[in-house]
């Protein structure tokens, strides 16, 4: 259910703690008036690497994933399912508990990758990754027994297989100094959407019941529409510092995100012919993300702060939601 995701998705990116780059040695961080920001999709945080300042970063006692948009991307699936599917039930808390914990997984695992491979001295976010996982683990553990009482081994194997792999090729990825890989990004927004699905089984007792399907494939595809509009924001604020070294950048990032919004509507017209009204919210993500990437040609628009862009994202992304909810009911 998680892998690398940075969103908001639906929102703007803020730079990792410690650069990418083999044989760096000294953490850094954002200044704050940057890490504050909402986050955005899986590769976006190497967008702004040569924007941000760097200051020598703090030791923190518990690693959480910076990428606020991220959790959006994760739960807003997850509720909707819950909604649609009109459960309630004491394991519903543990399956959250469940998709939380394995996208927090992925900080401290990341750390600890990075001590292991990448820097050449211990870092005092090492210490804080060790400790995150003491309790992560055992907690994963414990939901994974609980919800056995009510999912097949199966199912519950083919999940867990799922954010196992996701994460895994995630950190490898990130490793690699590869975040901006497209195919990353589309797999990763997939696999946050994905935690619909085990709600899905806790409320319908099977996967045969096609809204479970639905739920998750209508917020993937608006997830990763987010994810390549906000690459091509940024690609394109920072081509105008640096046009010379970063326009074909801008230019590549803008082209993948036109690409994908007219995949996105010929699905919505297949869905159109064959599903009736879940085609609504493909057309209204489709249509939101176009006109996010025409204003991009509008320099003026590309002035505007980063935080409004990212909250007007979020909300974009609920009403998202919403239409999801209605058109499922």
């Amino acid at each position: 259910m998680r892998a690398n995701s940075d969103f908001d998705t639906h929102s703007v990116t803020a730079v990792t703690a410690a650069r990418p780059d083999p044989g760096y040695d000294e953490p850094v961080i954002e200044p704050e008036e940057l890490r504050d920001l909402p986050a955005a999709g899986p590769g976006a945080i190497a967008s702004r690497k040569a924007a941000a300042p760097r200051v020598p970063a703090r030791k923190r006692g518990l690693l959480l994933p910076r990428e606020h948009g991220a959790w959006g991307m994760l739960l807003q699936p997850f509720l909707a399912a819950a909604i649609i599917g009109r459960t309630w039930s004491g394991l519903l808390p543990v399956s959250l508990l469940a998709v939380l914990v394995v996208f927090v997984m992925r900080e401290p695992l990341l750390v600890l990758a990075r001590q292991r491979w990448v820097w050449r001295t211990p870092h005092p976010e090492t210490e804080a990754a060790r400790r995150t996982l003491w309790w992560e683990l055992p907690a994963l553990a414990g939901c994974g027994l609980l919800l056995l009482t009510r999912i097949p081994l199966p199912w519950m194997a083919g999940l867990g297989g799922m954010a196992f792999l996701l994460t895994a090729g995630a950190l490898w990825m990130t490793l690699k100094n590869r975040q901006r890989s497209v195919l990353l990004q589309l797999v990763s927004a997939a696999g946050l959407s994905a935690s619909s699905l085990l709600v899905g089984y806790l409320a319908a007792g099977s996967m045969a019941a096609p809204w479970i399907w639905w739920v998750w494939i209508l917020h993937a595809l608006h997830s990763q529409s987010g994810i390549f509009a906000v690459h091509a924001r940024l690609d394109a604020i920072a081509a105008q510092r640096n046009p010379e070294k970063l326009g074909g950048q801008a230019k590549r990032a803008a082209s993948h995100a036109w690409r994908l919004e007219g995949v996105n509507a010929a699905i919505g017209a297949a869905l159109a012919f064959w599903a009736g009204w879940v085609s609504v919210p493909v057309f209204f993500s489709v249509l939101i993300h176009v006109q996010s990437l025409m204003r991009l040609r509008n320099p003026e628009a590309l002035k505007e702060p980063l935080r409004k862009v990212g909250l007007r994202a979020l909300a974009v992304s609920i009403v998202h939601s919403l239409a999801v909810i209605l058109v499922l009911w």
